[in-house]
């Protein structure tokens, strides 16, 4: 009984939050608008400079179906600056700074022990032949696997990045919270649109200890200890059906709230050849105490290759200020027979999202699904096989710039415990 009456309490909570900002807004008699943080260094403003100031601030409960007393704790979810600059007409360049997950458990000593670590998102430059072909290169997020594998928090439908992190396969272990060294192409033509790039996987990535590989289970990381793996290629190729979308930067709009209509379908793909080990033999195992030479000699290399096939579709609905949006993914994940990364594996995804932007309110609802199978149902902890659902619902106090949202996310997991919880945040960029 508790825990229903603090669940209530949380609920009762942001609903007054979200009547309390439309009541303000409504006894101001004008609109809550931003302007950007963009200075021209050049008289006919061909040059300039754009801030982006982000803060997202969340409320979690913990697992409601866990024995433990409803409690909520306080998280700085992301807080970040981003600096875009337009130096000639052809040369673009953009760094993203900042830090994830500032909570009671990640303060640290004041000698910055344990803190959370602030750290380089994107740094990259970039030069701009025609609207047919840009080529940049850096720390960036030109994802290729799928839509969604460039999300953006700064207008993203749901709550936060989908979790589990189906889009991010390798998150933590080629990259930087999703993010590659290395170079990138992009550019339109006519109604399509791609972006292909070549990066190099992170050496300090995340790594399995002990190897738990055999004969017949791979493992994603094969380059750490190999002379092979060295490179990745992802790319994706888009068809606009209705519309068209800007692509001066990586990041997906996640939905438009009635501003613009698109219809498009994506194919992508990334492949690392000779990246996950195989045991030559099982009765040669690896040790705990084997080198990276011993192992190497032990092991065997396959590729791993994923692709993906989705389709987006953002519409207004009727002249009252209604909008839909919809988006479903199609994921193949390949790294070995039985392998796997820091957040997929061998199997297949399904995911899907659609939001309603209801008519003269700023209210927007929304459900995600999304079914992972897996080949081998045991592995990845919270990553593993099973289904995820996400019911939550967005308040606009000016559009995208200021969002507050409300969501019940519930893991089904094909093995171990399942999960649920609320959560509750507060998004701003300026």
């Amino acid at each position: 009984m508790k825990k229903v009456i603090s669940i209530f309490s949380l609920i009762i909570v942001s609903t007054f939050l979200f009547n309390g900002y439309g009541q303000e807004e409504e006894s101001e008699k004008k609109p809550l608008n931003f302007k950007p943080l963009k200075f021209n260094i050049s008289e006919d403003g061909s040059q300039w400079l754009r801030f982006i100031l982000w803060n997202q601030v969340q409320l979690n409960s913990n697992d409601l179906d866990g024995d433990e007393d409803f409690n909520v704790k306080p998280n700085i979810r992301r807080s970040r600056l981003l600096v875009l600059g337009q130096v000639t007409s052809n040369v673009f360049t953009y760094i993203h700074i900042g830090v994830n997950n500032v909570n009671s458990g990640r303060l640290g000593q004041i000698d910055g022990s344990d803190q959370s670590q602030f750290f380089l998102h994107d740094a990259a430059i970039e030069y701009k032949f025609s609207e047919a072909l840009a080529v940049g290169g850096g720390l960036h997020y030109w994802r290729g696997l799928a839509r969604l594998s460039s999300w953006a928090g700064l207008s993203s439908l749901t709550f936060d990045i989908p979790n589990p992190l189906v889009f991010a396969g390798t998150i933590g272990s080629t990259d930087q919270f999703a993010r590659h060294i290395g170079i990138y192409a992009k550019g339109k033509l006519n109604k399509f649109e791609y972006r292909l790039a070549i990066n190099d996987p992170s050496l300090t990535g995340f790594q399995e200890e002990p190897i738990q590989t055999t004969e017949n289970n791979a493992v994603y990381g094969a380059w750490k200890y190999h002379d092979k793996g060295r490179t990745i290629i992802e790319g994706n190729l888009k068809y606009n059906f209705i519309g068209s979308e800007g692509n001066l930067l990586p990041y997906v709009v996640g939905t438009y709230l009635g501003k613009k209509k698109t219809l498009s379908a994506s194919a992508g793909f990334v492949y690392h050849p000779e990246s996950s080990i195989v045991l030559k033999d099982d009765a040669n195992p690896i040790l705990v105490a084997d080198d990276d030479v011993t192992i190497a000699a032990k092991t065997d290399t396959e590729d791993a290759s994923h692709f993906s096939l989705d389709v987006n579709y953002d519409t207004p609905l009727g002249n009252n200020g209604g909008a839909l949006t919809a988006y479903a993914a199609y994921i193949n994940y390949n790294f070995g027979e039985n392998g796997g990364s820091a957040a997929a594996a061998t199997g297949s995804v399904f995911y899907t999202q659609i939001g309603y932007l209801i008519p003269k309110t700023k209210l927007q609802p929304y459900v995600v699904y999304q079914n992972r199978d897996w080949e081998d149902t045991t592995v990845l902890g919270s990553q593993r096989a099973g289904n995820t659902l996400n019911l939550g619902a967005n308040y606009y106090v000016s559009g995208h710039n200021l969002r507050l949202t409300l969501e019940y996310l519930k893991n089904n997991f094909d093995s171990g415990a399942d999960n649920s919880q609320l959560r509750f945040q507060v998004n701003i960029f300026l």
